[in-house]
């Protein structure tokens, strides 16, 4: 792949609001016009946790990967993983899906986060996004157990990377 991974700027921030908001209603997709929402894209930006995917200058892809101040009090995951990082907020552009760069970034999370101190990966995927399981199931992401949050159903993910 020639496309080039790199940390998100305020500048970003109406590009990738714009990529969320385009997949609302698309299958899977949990996401409304209340979340994400600016306020999420700034403080990812302000924590330097949020990733985007560019192919020439247009942002592609986006995902955001940093401290997990909600997942990690969750039972089902592992005690093995010490300092987890939550992954969030993951999503392509609808004419670059089923193209691997969903999997293209998440591998290249997992090389930087290690490098922040992470050991592990915790996040939830929608019951009702089959595809997106599909892919943390390919790349060695357990489904560790399930729970309920924001009113909605999730599969809990994790993976130790060190």
């Amino acid at each position: 792949m020639e496309y080039k991974i790199q940390m998100a700027t305020i500048e970003n921030i109406e590009e990738i609001l714009n990529i969320y908001h385009s997949l609302i209603g698309k299958d899977g997709c949990t996401w409304d016009l209340d979340y994400p929402n600016i306020n999420d894209i700034k403080n990812d930006i302000n924590k330097k946790s949020l990733y985007i995917v560019l192919n020439n200058k247009e942002i592609i892809a986006v995902a955001a990967a940093g401290e997990d101040d909600e997942l990690k009090e969750f039972e089902c995951y592992s005690k093995n993983i010490k300092e987890p990082c939550d992954l969030a907020r993951i999503a392509v552009k609808t004419k670059y899906q089923n193209k691997g760069i969903a999997k293209y970034l998440i591998s290249y999370i997992e090389k930087q986060v290690i490098k922040r101190g992470f050991d592990g990966i915790h996040f939830l995927v929608s019951k009702t996004n089959p595809h997106a399981k599909a892919v943390y199931d390919k790349m060695n992401y357990i489904c560790c157990g399930e729970c309920k949050m924001y009113d909605k159903d999730w599969y809990c993910y994790e993976k130790k990377l060190i």
